[in-house]
């Protein structure tokens, strides 16, 4: 009975109460959630390259061609398809005023769930973008509070260093 119970709020603590994993915390963003875990639950349709162009898209092209940096971001899509960012780190050479990054998440259209789970659940992404130099790259990282964090994408885009041509980017 004792090992049941001790199950039973694990299983609670992991899956039905969410956490927040980077320093700027939304306050507007449900606090009960599901971070992905072993597989990806949550996909930018209709790719990685696709969501860097459209992140990035209202940057004046001086901005883009400079921006350095890492951006961390904790996605949810409610039981609806609406999004929200839940909280983020900007380590990057842009302020988070001219980011905003939670607007910028909210404007992004292509966020979609996987159809069929967790359907009841709202459903959290981390997603971290790196830009230097040469790439761009995206990683989705999985959480467990029990066996921590785990890589379970990654993707790399080269780009010029004396132009930043977002159309030359794979679609």
């Amino acid at each position: 009975m004792k090992a049941t119970a001790i199950a039973i709020l694990i299983f609670i603590s992991n899956v039905l109460v969410g956490q927040k994993m980077f320093e700027s915390q939304s306050t507007i963003c449900p606090l009960k959630f599901v971070m992905e875990d072993s597989e990806v639950l949550i996909n930018y349709e209709p790719n990685d390259s696709v969501m860097v162009v459209d992140f990035l898209n209202g940057l004046e092209a001086k901005e883009v061609k400079k921006f350095k940096g890492v951006i961390m971001m904790q996605v949810m899509v409610d039981t609806i398809g609406r999004i929200c960012c839940v909280s983020f780190t900007n380590k990057s050479n842009l302020t988070d005023k001219k980011l905003n990054i939670p607007v910028r998440l909210q404007a992004m259209s292509g966020w979609k769930r996987e159809a069929g789970i967790m359907e009841n659940e709202n459903i959290c992404a981390l997603v971290n973008i790196l830009f230097n130099d040469n790439d761009i790259t995206v990683s989705r990282i999985g959480y467990n509070r029990n066996s921590g964090k785990k890589q379970l994408t990654y993707s790399s885009f080269k780009r010029k260093n004396e132009e930043v041509n977002l159309d030359s980017l794979p679609k």
